[in-house]
């Protein structure tokens, strides 16, 4: 009876030993995810219209919400749908913006840890910057749709992500609407631009109860008005956004 308990033993470490590993270093879910929080920037405005410029910094806050396995997949098809929203305001200058995008993409497999990925896509933006220049009350609102292009490569912990992507939107046909206080308004084409990004996103608590993103970005935009008239004589905008978002994800 004792050598028979032995063995029970003997088989039951054995199998424990075996299994503990397994265990330790189980693989993440690769199931798509919902992200939902709060994001913050600071954004680096020069406005130049006519004979006026005008430069200008300005915090900003909004909410984002995005759905897709761009964290989460390993290898194979890929996809990521998300919304945001945003507010600044510094003395009378005034931001507010909101954007919609879809990206597809194929990722591969470095090894059990590292993949990348291409990235393909599109979205919408809407924005409005309200500066006021030589006390002239100046509406600037630019609504665009964009194609997306971009990089990827993520790097997986036992318990967390880190991605790295980094690419291009080049706005396609955009319009304006710029308003003056005592000059009138006009609405005009955009020139289409190409406008570089990068961002750096981390899944945290990954297998727990509550996981957790965190990221960091950089967006550089320019606004350019494709047309001649007194209103908008030579007017363009250009923007540097350095950001973070924190959310939760489910």
């Amino acid at each position: 009876m004792s050598k028979l308990f032995g063995k029970f033993l003997k088989g039951s470490s054995l199998l424990a030993l075996v299994a503990a590993p397994a265990a330790v270093f189980a693989a993440p879910s690769t199931d798509p995810i919902s992200t939902f929080g709060i994001l913050g920037s600071y954004n680096d405005f020069k406005f130049e219209g006519g004979s006026e410029s005008d430069k200008s910094h300005m915090p900003e806050a909004g909410l984002f919400y995005n759905f897709g396995n761009k964290l989460t997949a390993e290898s194979g098809f890929i996809y990521q749908a998300g919304i945001e929203a945003k507010y600044g305001e510094k003395s009378d200058n005034k931001l507010k913006e909101g954007q919609a995008d879809l990206d597809l993409g194929w990722r591969a497999a470095l090894d059990a840890r590292n993949f990348v990925d291409v990235i393909v896509g599109g979205g919408y933006s809407w924005t409005r910057y309200e500066p006021e220049i030589n006390d002239l009350d100046v509406k600037l609102t630019n609504k665009s749709p964009f194609a997306k292009a971009a990089l990827g490569y993520n790097h997986q912990f036992d318990d967390m992500t880190l991605r790295v992507e980094a690419g291009a939107r080049r706005t396609i046909d955009g319009r304006t609407k710029l308003k003056v206080d005592d000059f009138g308004s006009d609405t005009v084409d955009l020139k289409d631009r190409t406008n570089p990004y990068a961002e750096v996103s981390l899944l945290m608590n990954q297998k727990g109860d509550l996981p957790v993103v965190a990221g960091v970005y950089y967006t550089r935009t320019e606004y350019k008005l494709d047309g001649d008239s007194e209103v908008a004589d030579n007017t363009k905008l250009k923007r540097n956004e350095y950001g973070f978002k924190v959310g939760i994800a489910f």
